[in-house]
C-alpha cells in the first residue's frame, strides 16, 4: 500500500477557492493548466472549454481520468429600477439553500458581492427562484450598470477550509474530483511504461453534462475512470456510503463490471478503504453516463467522494477519503502498467 500521506491543501484551497459557475468556467480551467505544465507540455483545451492533458508516450493501454470543474451558480436576468438583481438558477441549486447566502460576481469591471435575498409578502412561503434576487447595495439601476450586466454569473463566496479530517466549501461538487486527478497524474509522471494517463477537467456538468458530450467525441480511451461526489449520510444506512469509509465503487448501469472488480481487487490487495453502492439512480447524473455512450469502445467507471449537504455553500467531505481515492487509482495504474505486456485487459459487460 502506499504510504498514506498529507495532501497539497494549498492547491486543493486554490481550486476551492476560485469560482466558475457552469459556462463561465475560464478562470479555474486557466488555474488548472498551470498545474498540468509542470508535468506535461502536452495541455490542450477544446471549443467548449474542456482542459486535457497526456503523459507522452507509450503504445499502450489509455486511461483517462475526468471530473468536471463548474460548479452551480447564479445568472443575473434582469437589473431592477430598485439596483437589485433578478435571477436564474445555473444547476440544481434548492433555493432554500440560497436565502441570506453571501455570493460573488468576478468580470472585467472587477468583483461584485451580494447577498441572496427571497421577496415574499408575508416571508412564509417556501421561495421560488424567479422569488429571488441578489442585493449588490446598489441604490438604483444606473448604479448597479456600473458594475454588473445581464448575462453575469454569480457563485457562492470562496469559504474553503480543512478541519481535522473534514474539508468544508463552496464547489466541493466537484473540485475534489480535479484536485484528485491532479495528484495522481503528478505522482505518475515518469513512472509509467506501458499506459498512456490522460486527465481531463469538463465543463457544464451541472447543466446537462455537456463538456463530457463533447469530450468523448473526440477522445477514445480504453479505460475512462470519472471522478465525482455523491450524497453522504450521516449514519451509516445499507448501500448508502457515509465519509470517512473510503471512495465509492457504485454498482449501476454506468459503470463496467469487469473494471469496477478490477478496481475492488486493488483495493482488497492494498488495504485500501472502499465502500459499495447502488446510487440514487440506475443510470444518469454524472459524465460517465455521456461517455459510456458516446464512446462505445471505452470501458467506464463512476468513482465517488462522499459529501454532505451538497449543491450548497457548505459541502462536506473527507481528507482520508480524497487519499483513499487517489492511492487506489494510483495503484490501479501502476499494476495495469505493470502487467499489461503480459496481461492485458479485456473489458466484457
Amino acid at each position: 500500500m502506499i504510504e498514506k500521506k498529507s495532501i497539497d491543501s494549498d492547491f486543493l484551497i486554490a481550486l476551492l477557492q476560485e469560482t466558475g459557475a457552469s459556462s463561465d468556467e475560464k478562470r479555474i480551467s486557466g488555474l488548472f493548466r498551470k498545474y498540468l505544465l509542470q508535468d506535461s507540455e502536452n495541455v490542450n483545451s477544446d471549443i467548449i472549454g474542456n482542459t486535457f492533458a497526456t503523459l507522452d508516450g507509450h503504445d499502450g493501454c489509455h486511461i483517462l481520468l475526468s471530473a468536471h470543474i463548474d460548479e452551480i451558480g447564479m445568472q443575473v436576468t434582469e437589473i431592477c429600477d430598485n439596483g437589485l438583481l433578478k435571477i436564474r438558477k445555473v444547476g440544481g441549486i434548492n433555493s432554500l439553500n440560497m436565502i441570506g447566502q453571501e455570493v460573488i460576481m468576478t468580470s472585467t469591471k472587477g468583483t461584485v458581492m451580494g447577498i441572496v435575498i427571497f421577496q415574499d409578502k408575508d416571508n412564509n412561503s417556501v421561495p421560488d427562484a424567479d422569488d429571488c434576487f441578489i442585493d449588490i447595495f446598489c441604490k438604483n439601476k444606473c448604479e448597479a450598470e456600473q458594475i454588473v450586466e445581464i448575462g453575469d454569473l454569480f457563485t457562492f463566496s470562496p469559504n474553503a477550509r480543512i478541519i481535522n479530517d473534514n474539508i468544508i466549501s463552496k464547489s466541493i461538487d466537484d473540485r475534489i474530483g480535479v484536485f484528485i486527478i491532479s495528484q495522481v497524474f503528478h505522482e505518475l509522471a515518469g513512472k509509467l511504461k506501458n499506459i498512456n494517463l490522460s486527465i481531463a477537467t469538463t465543463t457544464q456538468e451541472e447543466i446537462g453534462l455537456r463538456g463530457m458530450a463533447v469530450l468523448s467525441q473526440n477522445m477514445t480511451p480504453t479505460i475512462c475512470i470519472n471522478i465525482d461526489v455523491t450524497d453522504a449520510y450521516q449514519i451509516n444506512k445499507k448501500n448508502h456510503p457515509v465519509m470517512g469509509e473510503g471512495c465509492v465503487l457504485y454498482r449501476n448501469a454506468d459503470s463496467n463490471p469487469t473494471l469496477r472488480q478490477m478496481l475492488y481487487n486493488i483495493a482488497q490487495q492494498e488495504n485500501i478503504p472502499v465502500q459499495i453502492a447502488v446510487g440514487r439512480n440506475i443510470t444518469g447524473g454524472t459524465d460517465s453516463s455521456r461517455i459510456q455512450l458516446f464512446s462505445p469502445k471505452t470501458a467506464v467507471m463512476d468513482l465517488s467522494i462522499p459529501c454532505k449537504y451538497m449543491h450548497t455553500h457548505n459541502e462536506q467531505c473527507s481528507v482520508s477519503d480524497v487519499l483513499s481515492c487517489i492511492n487506489l487509482l494510483k495503484m490501479f495504474i501502476l499494476h495495469l502498467d505493470s502487467r499489461y505486456q503480459v496481461s492485458p485487459p479485456v473489458f466484457t459487460f
